[in-house]
């Protein structure tokens, strides 16, 4: 039995085009306007602490490997599992700074905020935001089709 053969076809048909779908759809359009320049502190962190939150969780579906009761992961849609993990980029490589500064910086009130420096203190969301997409791009081709709902074909990167 496949790990995706424990969920039923339409629930997972269902998260994606809602639940999953949404969370791309809102990190990529909070990134498009973070990344354009907010002169307001308050919706530029506001802006921010989103782009922290959609990022994380769209991370940890396609990384985490608990799956505790009820947690969605991209491996539920996955057929070859082996060729997923071999394709998928390396979370040491691309998202072990952003985790650090996601906790230490945003969900959790630290004192090791003190010690970050200023200029240690902007977020690289374009850098970000371009292997989160590659990633979803990703995601989308190795996915089983009858799995996921359309809508989320409109998420892949253009050009």
């Amino acid at each position: 039995m496949e790990i995706h053969d424990k969920i039923p076809k339409e629930k997972l048909i269902a998260f994606s085009g809602e639940h999953l779908y949404y969370e791309i759809w809102m990190l990529y359009g909070v990134t498009d306007i973070l990344l354009k320049g907010v002169a307001d502190e308050y919706v530029y962190n506001a802006l921010l602490e989103a782009f922290v939150i959609h990022a994380s969780i769209i991370i940890d579906f396609f990384y985490r490997s608990e799956i505790y009761d009820g947690d969605a992961r991209a491996l539920h849609y996955i057929h070859n599992i082996k060729g997923w993990r071999a394709a998928l980029p390396s979370y040491q490589k691309y998202f072990k700074e952003f985790h650090r500064k996601r906790n230490k910086e945003v969900v959790h009130l630290s004192y090791t905020r003190l010690d970050v420096k200023p200029e240690e203190k902007r977020w690289n969301a374009r850098k970000i935001i371009k292997q989160i997409r590659k990633i979803v791009d990703l995601f989308l081709k190795q996915a089983d089709p009858e799995l996921l709902h359309p809508r989320m074909y409109e998420l892949r990167t253009r050009g």
